[in-house]
Order: structure tokens, then sequence, then C-alpha cells
């Protein structure tokens, strides 16, 4: 007898052998193929509360009956239950579904390689592209993990998580040559392509016109992305340059040529070389390929 007994309460604990339910709390209407006796009570009247997912509870029929007995209604005899969170394997529907909705990219192509695997209850995907690891600079293919969560019974959520590879197609300019750091650019120096990258990899700029004329901040390799950070507008007075000198004294004004030591934007100070007496000088650049000297300013 004893041996029965444990054989009839080892079936009713065994997996698959539970009544699943749906959400946080369990109802009447979740049991009644298990104990049909609880019918009069009202499917929506509940019963307690759901276990964890992945774990069981066992409603025993001491707490059936008292609950009937609760809301009015004497049942005798009513069986133990075992009750788990119904869980289901999240598809590649809903994963792919849920990455193209978070990374709002219309164009993107979005592979998806792995993926969470586990059980989860009934829920929402959500992702977040703070969570998105980037591909390595130059290896855009490169597949990177992106970590989300899904939100279930309002307040509760289990972390997911998706391998992937996301590309665009976009044009781009890169440099046709190399091109040493503080060399102003020319258009001979730039090449439009067509070319597949991470949308987050860095702004790469796309239009020769934002980049002629510029003044390369660090050397630039053959084949390189042009992006905004290389680039600077060119000084108002560059090393090297000639610039037309005023030196003021009161009224008078002198007019001289210099050859500029240094560069600088309006309002910069700047060391310019005069050619004839072999002496430098400070001058105050005024505008492009001009500045100016007040006699008293110690030069």
């Amino acid at each position: 007898m004893r041996l029965m007994l444990s054989l009839i309460l080892f079936a009713a604990l065994a997996p698959g052998a539970c009544v699943q339910v749906f959400s946080e709390k369990i109802l009447v209407r979740d049991l009644l193929e298990a104990v049909p006796v609880i019918a009069p009570l009202g499917a929506e009247t509940l019963i307690g509360f759901a276990p964890v997912p992945g774990t069981q509870r066992i409603i025993t029929g001491h707490e059936l009956m008292l609950t009937a007995r609760q809301n009015g209604l004497a049942i005798e005899n009513a069986p133990d239950v075992c009750v788990e969170r119904a869980l289901h394997a999240i598809t590649e529907s809903e994963m792919r579904a849920a990455l193209v909705e978070a990374l709002n990219v219309p164009d993107a192509q979005v592979e998806l390689l792995e993926f969470s695997s586990q059980p989860v209850p009934t829920g929402r995907l959500e992702f977040q592209r703070s969570t998105l690891s980037l591909p390595p600079p130059g290896a855009p293919e490169t597949p990177v993990i992106w970590r989300g969560r899904l939100l279930y019974d309002g307040r509760h959520s289990a972390v997911v998580w998706a391998k992937v590879r996301i590309l665009v197609e976009r044009t781009v300019c890169v440099a046709a040559e190399n091109i040493p750091a503080g060399a102003l650019i020319h258009g001979r120096q730039i090449k439009a392509i067509k070319t597949r990258h991470s949308p987050f990899a860095g702004v790469s700029i796309d239009s020769p016109d934002e980049i002629i004329g510029k003044i390369a901040r660090r050397s630039v390799r053959e084949g390189q992305n042009f992006l905004p950070a290389m680039l600077e507008d060119p000084k108002d007075v560059a090393k090297g340059d000639v610039i037309q000198v005023r030196v003021i004294d009161g009224s008078a004004t002198l007019s001289l040529d210099g050859i500029a030591q240094s560069s600088g934007n309006k309002g910069d100070t700047i060391l310019v070389h005069n050619s004839v007496s072999g002496r430098n000088f400070r001058a105050v650049v005024e505008e492009k390929g001009k500045a100016v000297v007040h006699s008293g300013s110690g030069d």
C-alpha cells in the first residue's frame, strides 16, 4: 500500500503532470480540469499565487477546501494539485522583431546568429541601443552580443541576449592616398565608395565638399574613412605664410610683409619674421593673411 501511494505521489509531481498557468495568479479557471468541483466559485476567483518560473508549487486539497469554504462553497476530498508557470522558448521571429524595433534603422541588415534558448514566461522582449556591443574599428562584420530583458507580470524581468551582425550600406569618403597630419586636403586625395559598416561605428563623411580645403588633424592612411574628428578648418594664418603686418604707433601706421612662424586664427598672437631686419616679433591676427602690432606692446 505504501509503495502504491508513493507511486501515485511521484506521478502527481513528475514533470508534465503540473497544471500550467500563464500569469502570477492562480485562478479557478486554471484548475477546473484538475478540480472540477470548484467551478461554482467562478472562473476568476483567486486561489493563490504561482511559483517562480522554473519551480513548482503544490496546492493541497486542504487549501482548496478552505478557499472554497471562505467563498461559501462546501466541498470534500479535493485533491492536491501541482502548479507551475507556463514557459516557452523564444522564437527567432520574436527575437528579430524586438531587435529591429530597438535598432530603429530602417535599412539595416540584421543577421541573427544565436540567441537565448532558456524557456521563459509569456512577456515582452526589450532591448536598448546602449546595451549593444560595437564591432572593433575596421572590422564591422564581426558578430557582437546584444543584451536585453524579457518583461513579465508587469514588474519582473529575465535576462536575454542575442548574437548579431548589423550592417548598413552607405556611400563614404576615403583617402585616395596617404595624407600627412597638418596637410591641406585636395579633391584628388578623396574617393567616394559604397561600403557596409556598423550604423554606430562613427559618422563617416559622405560628401567630398565637406573635406576639400580642410586640414588633416592627424595622418590619414590610404583607404581610411574620413571622420569629422580628423579634420579642422584652415587657420587664418598658417606657419610659412607671407602676411601683411600693420604696425600702429599712435596715428602713424607702417605696413610691411612678414613670414608667419606659427599659425593662428583671428585674435591669436603669432610669431612673425621680418626678413629685412632678420628679427622675429609678435603680432595679433586680424583676418586671413593679416596681422597687427601696436606700439608699446613690447615688440
